[in-house]
């Protein structure tokens, strides 16, 4: 009889099952812990005090790194007034620990700890955020990276071996993120006020565009929309702008190579990213490694992560890596480099006229 893997996958799961484990604790090398310690805050970051969650003292979460084969031994320290929970996005591990309060665990309630044990059997940039309510929105999110081992077959020089940093994208309102989705809900036009984005009449015959407005009312068709939620503030690690000199105590300078490993953990933004140094090389998408491939910009949408690289092109200059939402009102943006500090021109505003055209090119005036 020859041995059949497909026969063994489907006919004998518990196999599968008790090779896997035995392959979890033959590639494991040490259990790496972590003490997360989960506290109300508050925060002025757009010119109000609002509520806020910080995880050791910090907005966003701390970065958690592992290499594949450890054991994640993470201690979560519930010092809220309300339940909390996180979930490792993206991750492959037991079901129990994967962080969805009443589905694989019960919530974490206040004033307790809760260990999340798991082995760490893949690598790459992923991210982690809180499940609970809309904790996520007023600070629960941060980076997981899973790096490769050293004698990993897959590891490329001169890519995983590069200086890193882990970054997070993110929004922040001074609304409470309840009132967001209410407001959601209700449609109303309060982000395109904030966005100068309403396409009223006047601006419909400034742009010339004020047979398009008519058709566009006539067919009962909303205003044209990207973004459904207006952000006072975009973040990069937790920041709308910060610099980046050195990595590891190691100061940066022209000709060196620095790969970033970006996650999205915003709630609904959509991101442009561009580089005032030149293209972007992507390398890895949702951590899994790509040939590597040049783009002028990249979009990233949420919950997704990329890893890229970029190079400093000259001395004496920091360039600028910028982050724009998909609406282009609101951006963030860390410099790379030192000395003079080289801007990354804006993307363009949108013309919304020509794509509300397009809209009604799409229908007839009767309906059809």
């Amino acid at each position: 009889m020859k041995w059949n893997p497909l026969f063994v996958f489907y006919k004998s799961n518990s196999i599968v099952i008790i090779l896997l484990l035995f392959s979890f604790n033959l590639y494991s090398q040490k259990t790496v812990r972590y003490d997360l310690y989960v506290k109300d805050t508050l925060v002025n970051f757009a010119g109000k005090e609002k509520r806020a969650i910080a995880v050791n003292g910090q907005i966003p979460m701390p970065t958690l790194t592992f290499t594949e084969g450890d054991t994640a031994e993470i201690h979560v320290h519930n010092l809220l007034k309300e339940e909390t929970s996180l979930h490792w996005h993206g991750l492959f591990l037991p079901n129990k620990e994967d962080g969805v309060p009443n589905l694989t665990q019960m919530p974490i309630r206040p004033n307790t700890t809760h260990i999340y044990r798991f082995p760490i059997i893949q690598n790459g940039t992923h991210w982690y955020h809180s499940h609970s309510g809309l904790q996520e929105q007023i600070g629960m999110y941060g980076n997981f990276v899973m790096l490769k081992r050293p004698n990993d077959p897959t590891f490329r020089k001169g890519i995983d071996d590069l200086p890193t940093l882990p970054i997070v994208l993110s929004e922040w309102t001074n609304l409470k993120p309840e009132n967001i989705h209410r407001m959601l809900h209700n449609a109303n036009d309060y982000p395109a006020l904030k966005k100068n984005s309403v396409q009223s009449y006047g601006e419909a015959i400034s742009a010339g565009h004020f047979k398009t407005k008519l058709q566009n009312e006539w067919k009962r068709m909303l205003a044209m929309d990207v973004s459904d939620v207006y952000y006072e503030k975009i973040f990069m690690n937790g920041k709308p702008s910060s610099e980046l000199k050195s990595i590891s105590g190691k100061e940066l300078k022209a000709g060196d190579k620095v790969r970033l490993r970006i996650s999205n953990g915003g709630a609904s933004s959509y991101f442009w990213l561009t580089y005032a140094g030149g293209k972007i090389t992507v390398v890895a998408n949702d951590g899994n490694d790509v040939e590597p491939v040049e783009v002028d910009r990249l979009i990233i949408a949420v919950s997704e992560t990329y890893d890229i690289l970029v190079d400093i092109p000259s001395e004496n200059k920091a360039f600028e890596f910028l982050a724009t939402t998909e609406d282009r009102t609101n951006s963030a943006s860390i410099f790379i480099g030192n000395g003079v500090k080289q801007l990354k021109s804006p993307l363009p505003r949108l013309k919304y006229f020509e794509g509300m055209k397009m809209m009604n090119d799409m229908m007839k005036m009767n309906g059809e």
